[in-house]
């Protein structure tokens, strides 16, 4: 089982888009720490991430939990944003990101097709 997450970490991580989310939750997370004493500051940097990894792999609702979870006082310290897109990425499989890739237009997913369809 663990394999299989590390694997599929490995996979998403050739996709631009879960680049930037991973990115941008770790700037956020790291940020964050040095906010904490100014909550109108963290609640807009958290809305800002919150937007930005919405536009990036879209509408997930562990990403609404995560928002939740850094609104509560005190839980703002530990790395939810961080580790929301690490669940996500490690619970994505090729198929569904082949899919998602396709429809997006990414090329990363459009390399994918043409690479399973080449094994064939």
């Amino acid at each position: 089982m663990l394999s299989n997450l590390i694997q599929n970490l490995l996979l998403v991580w050739k996709f631009p888009r879960w680049r930037w989310a991973l990115l941008t939750a770790v700037l956020s997370d790291a940020l964050g720490f040095g906010v904490v004493l100014f909550p109108p500051v963290q609640w807009l940097l958290d809305a800002v991430t919150a937007i930005v990894i919405f536009v990036v792999l879209g509408f997930r609702w562990p990403l609404l939990v995560a928002l939740a979870v850094e609104a509560v006082p005190g839980l703002q310290l530990f790395p939810t944003w961080t580790l929301v897109v690490l669940a996500l990425a490690a619970t994505e499989t090729e198929s569904s990101l082949a899919r998602k890739g396709a429809r997006r237009g990414d090329g990363a997913g459009r390399r994918m097709d043409r690479s399973s369809s080449d094994s064939n």
